[in-house]
């Protein structure tokens, strides 16, 4: 099952925007099973460019619901599915931006429609919603709002999972859960991290090399640091600031390299 959606925010500094409007369809790989569309008050002004783009303006919104109105909702209908959207880091971080003001960690497995279309469209100029939609031929309406930028993006879904017969592409694209009850902190570090094979650096708040590691999937070996109730995985816990790595391209590699550091 798929919660396939979009959001409009604010705008303004990385991590402060507010959401002005969200759209979410559930789709069973089929059809749309169910659906929630609504504006939302942001509690803060609206930038003159975004007002622009997707004719939201700060009166429209006055009467809206606030976000902590409709988080239980979101909850609800997206429930057991993997989260879907074109550009899906940017809608995902907003949501977990948001939650987290509510004091709820919202996790979520995601699929990113831009880089699906990468791998079973490479032959297209430009893999921007607007411009993807229209080379396809995928009817799109109230651009730049949420529902209609939404509803395109189902459409665009479908077409993708009809082209990956095999769903093998589709699989090997889902990023990974990652567990609840990690602090925020880690989230954005495991997020930054890719599912490649290497050797990767764990950094304390003065950038000193605390722990160097190699693994087949990188991201997944530093969930379990994260996530790990040992001693070693707790102190990883406690003192890591940053992590940084270098992908080899084999497990022999990462493991001379590892041993050479």
């Amino acid at each position: 099952m798929y919660a396939i959606l979009d959001i409009e925010t604010t705008g303004g500094q990385f991590n402060e925007e507010g959401i002005t409007e969200i759209a979410i369809y559930k789709y069973d790989g089929h059809e749309i099973v169910d659906q929630f569309i609504s504006l939302i008050n942001p509690e803060k002004p609206i930038q003159p460019f975004v007002v622009k783009l997707t004719g939201i303006n700060n009166t429209m919104l006055k009467s809206a619901p606030k976000f902590y109105e409709i988080a239980k909702r979101i909850i609800e209908i997206t429930d057991g599915c993997i989260l879907v959207a074109h550009n899906t880091s940017f809608d995902y971080r907003i949501l977990r931006t948001e939650f987290r003001r509510l004091g709820y960690e919202f996790i979520k497995e995601t699929l990113c429609t831009v880089e699906l279309s990468k791998k079973l469209l490479p032959e297209q100029e430009s893999h921007s919603l607007g411009k993807l939609v229209k080379s396809l031929g995928i009817p799109i309406t109230d651009r730049h709002r949420a529902s209609g930028d939404a509803m395109a993006t189902v459409k665009l879904f479908k077409l993708l999972l009809d082209k990956d017969t095999e769903k093998q592409i589709l699989t090997s694209t889902i990023k990974a859960d990652i567990k609840s009850g990690m602090v925020p902190k880690l989230i954005d570090i495991v997020e930054n991290i890719p599912s490649k094979v290497g050797v990767y650096y764990i950094h304390n708040q003065n950038g000193e090399v605390v722990y160097i590691g190699k693994s087949k999937n990188i991201k997944k070996r530093i969930n379990q640091h994260f996530t790990g109730k040992t001693t070693k995985c707790k102190k990883i816990q406690r003192e890591v600031q940053a992590v940084s790595h270098e992908e080899t391209g084999s497990e022999l590699i990462a493991l001379l390299k590892e041993s050479e550091e």
